[in-house]
């Protein structure tokens, strides 16, 4: 495990990146050790979207298509909750069982909003368990 963390530390440097340079804050009431979330202007999505793919890649589920069947079949969909239509999904894949993403949720309720998520899925508890420790000051 040790051998990606730094490949995992380089990719989360996009949270320093996002706060930095478009003023999102992280969510205080967000108390999980692999997730980051902000809340950001929905105006700002297409620029961060690009500062986006250069740590991620071209999205894995674009905002406008639909994941019906990858939400009831794709285990990374079915880890992070499934995506609806509007929302975006960027993963970038670590080894087999362990994944980054970045997820734009535009909110239902203020359309002007979006969710920005970054986390870290594992498919085991032993890496789940490894990466909240050292990665503990990363989200």
């Amino acid at each position: 495990m040790q051998e990606y963390l730094e490949k995992i530390k380089n990719a989360l440097k996009i949270i320093g990146n996002i706060e930095e340079k478009y003023k999102i804050k992280r969510n205080a009431d967000v108390d999980v050790p692999l997730l980051y979330c902000g809340v950001a202007q929905s105006n700002i999505i297409k620029d961060l979207s690009e500062d986006v793919k250069a740590y991620f890649s071209d999205p894995y589920k674009p905002a406008g298509k639909s994941a019906f069947l990858k939400n009831f079949f794709d285990k990374f969909m079915r880890e992070v909750g499934g995506a609806r239509v509007e929302q975006t999904l960027y993963r970038l894949q670590i080894s087999e069982k362990i994944f980054l993403y970045c997820a734009f949720w535009p909110w239902g309720s203020n359309p002007v909003k979006t969710s920005i998520r970054i986390g870290l899925i594992c498919y085991e508890q032993a890496d789940t368990d490894y990466f909240s420790e050292k990665l503990k000051d990363e989200f």
